[in-house]
């Protein structure tokens, strides 16, 4: 947990380099309170600068100079904040090699040790068991070929004095955050678009178009353009370069995941062989995740996959020797439940049943309910503290649960971010799996699944009525389709007519990009906005709440990588999701949990909004005017609010969100 950020600026500025660095910074002091630290760079070499809150063991150790005894003539800075968890830190910027490289680094290099390893290997002098010095190390060794190497969450920006070149990444799933501005004179980076929007030399806009796709596709950050029109989020992974003083930046992905569509033949010994590397790789994925020294609990909900890993935890521990083995709370505190956002007595089954897990684990049950009030309360603060609008309300809810958990001591959460698309375990994935089979003539597969499903009639009658659905749209030219999708989409009633026919290009390239398989749905999502969107709003929370939040679903490459390439008949079989995560963790689950509901909880929140409703009126004013018409949504707007409350609908929290983004960034 940290930030980063720094300018350079290819002449020189009316002010000092140092006051863009320092203002960045200090926009991001929630994400760490431990150490800061800065280097400023100028044609004669460098200055390591310290803050009032430097360790002052660094101070001395480092010679480290005042904050305001830099050159004037410095056109580089680098700066840093650490975070609460980590200890045994070096202090940031590191330089090394004499000060020919730089780096600042936010997040976790998981293999920094194999690296290492690998490095002494080829005849590397290299001591230091610290990860910046490692990948600094490294670098210097393969320079940008280290990308090839890196697991984990991180973001990065390393100085090359040999080459005079910035060179810069991003993790693969976008677990740590990097935002830029680039022109013709200046190059800024930070962790989070508030530290950058009042910077002097960029224009605070809104990006429309990013607009659209938030209000009408109801998504967030789907390209490199973020809503701040100038301002540019670096793609998870991907990388940058630039050559200094006035090279142009060069970027480019370092990882893409692929899938394939096609649909094997069901063979009883590929599934046992995919649930075996399967289950090996998840062993090995959680000594990355577990520090023992610090209180970690895991956070669950109906899902398999958030449970995944402390029972397969408790099964290798129960295969070690007597004498060597830990309890469970040795190593993790307890679970954290979030299911509920209303208070347990609706829900008195869910609760029972997570006492029943804590019981069978040995650990804590600790407790999380997110009320009206909670959301009251913090709805300024949660939506200035996310940077740009979000699409669900449930980010109140982990809000909440990280307060929680920092009033319990708690220091790392594990949350299973992404394990829904690794393992196709929810409903929508069923839907398209049974359209697949259709599509395909499979019809016979398809009896299996449907007829073997849990769901009750009703709700087979809906899937029947879905895929009818579904088979008419395929069917329709994109004009037609886009027809289709306005005609049964109230939104487009109260948006703006020039304004959804300016990017109707974002609704075609939306329609392009439909998933046709059940593994190209799951390579959308978790690689696209969806699951991008849920660890952008959890590193912000996380950091506000100074409790770590782990990620491993999307932190090991080769499982996601695996995941995908497995044929769609494996995943789904006879109307079961998970099927390849309960075969590979059979012995591991208890009944209770392998026959019990799985799949997206209920949602329980849209009512916040109908008891909020003349509060949240208030957000709905003619700045709004150039997307929609605010006038007929407050006319209709107790008719709105009802329909928000009795469907999972989330327009209408869009358009308040966005009305409360432009009051905090706007005025």
């Amino acid at each position: 947990m940290s930030a980063i950020g720094g300018v350079f600026s290819s002449t020189k500025s009316d002010k000092p380099i140092q006051d863009f660095v320092y203002h960045i910074l200090s926009k991001l002091e929630h994400r760490g309170s431990k150490d800061e630290g800065f280097v400023f760079f100028d044609e004669e070499g460098f200055t390591a600068n310290a803050s009032d809150l430097t360790q002052s063991k660094f101070v001395q150790k480092l010679n480290l100079k005042d904050q305001n005894e830099v050159s004037e003539s410095a056109l580089l800075g680098l700066g840093h904040k650490q975070g609460t968890i980590e200890n045994n830190f070096q202090h940031q910027p590191l330089q090394i090699s004499n000060g020919n490289y730089s780096i600042v680094l936010d997040g976790e290099i998981l293999n920094a040790k194999q690296i290492a390893k690998t490095l002494r290997d080829q005849g590397v002098n290299i001591e230091t068991e610290d990860q910046t010095e490692i990948l600094l190390t490294a670098y210097q060794f393969w320079k940008e070929k280290i990308l090839s190497k890196l697991d984990g969450s991180f973001a990065f920006v390393i100085y090359d004095r040999v080459e005079n070149k910035l060179f810069g990444a991003r993790d693969p799933f976008g677990i740590r955050p990097f935002y830029y501005f680039h022109n013709d004179r200046y190059f800024a980076f930070g962790s989070e678009l508030k530290s950058l929007i009042n910077l002097p030399f960029v224009s605070k806009k809104v990006s429309k178009s990013a607009v659209y796709d938030y209000l009408i596709l109801g998504q967030s950050e789907t390209s490199s353009q973020t809503m701040f029109r100038g301002l540019s989020e670096l793609l998870p992974g991907s990388a940058f370069s630039i050559m200094l003083p006035r090279g142009s930046m060069k970027i480019w992905s370092f990882f893409t995941l692929t899938t394939d569509s096609k649909l094997d033949r069901y063979s009883r010994n590929k599934v046992s062989t995919l649930a075996h590397r399967l289950r090996k790789s998840m062993i090995s994925n959680i000594n990355h995740h577990l520090s023992p020294e610090f209180k970690t609990v895991y956070n669950f909900n109906t899902s398999l996959e958030s449970l995944a890993f402390p029972y397969l935890l408790k099964e290798s521990i129960a295969e070690l020797k007597s004498n060597d083995r830990p309890k469970l709370s040795e190593i993790f505190s307890g679970i954290f439940n979030d299911v509920n956002l209303e208070e347990e007595e609706e829900n008195n089954h869910v609760f029972e049943n997570s006492q029943k897990i804590a019981k069978e684990l040995e650990v804590e049950l600790i407790r999380s309910v997110c009320k009206f009030e909670d959301f009251q309360e913090n709805i300024k603060k949660v939506c200035y503290l996310q940077d740009v609008p979000f699409t669900s309300l449930e980010v109140f809810a982990q809000f909440k649960m990280l307060e929680v958990a920092k009033a319990n001591q708690v220091q790392i959460v594990i949350e299973n971010t992404g394990g829904n698309q690794l393992f196709s375990n929810n409903n929508y994935h069923f839907h398209q799996y049974t359209e697949d089979l259709l599509a395909s003539g499979q019809y016979r597969l398809f009896m299996e699944n449907f007829m073997n499903s849990s769901a009750s009639q009703s709700s087979k009658w809906n899937l029947l009525k879905h895929l009818s659905k579904r088979w008419i749209f395929r069917s329709t030219n994109n004009d037609l389709k886009e027809t289709l999708i306005k005609t049964n989409q109230e939104e487009f009633e109260y948006i703006k007519v020039d304004f959804v026919d300016r990017y109707s290009k974002n609704l075609e390239s939306n329609i392009n990009n439909i998933p046709t398989s059940l593994n190209q749905m799951l390579l959308r999502e978790l690689s696209g906005p969806l699951v991008k969107e849920k660890l952008r709003t959890t590193d912000r929370n996380s950091q506000f709440h100074q409790v770590e939040v782990r990620n491993p679903y999307v932190s090991d490459r080769e499982l996601a990588e695996s995941m995908l390439k497995a044929s769609s008949v494996y995943k789904i079989r006879a109307g079961v999701s998970g099927n390849l995560l309960r075969k590979a963790l059979r012995g591991v689950f208890p009944d209770h949990i392998l026959n019990g509901k799985q799949g997206i909880p209920d949602r329980r929140d849209n009512h916040w909004l109908l008891y909020a409703k003349e509060e949240l009126k208030e957000y709905i004013t003619s700045d709004l005017d150039d997307f929609i018409d605010s006038k007929k949504v407050k006319r209709d707007w107790d008719q709105l609010v009802l329909m928000a409350n009795k469907e999972s609908n989330d327009f209408l929290w869009r358009i308040v969100n966005l009305g409360i983004w432009q009051n905090a960034y706007f005025h």
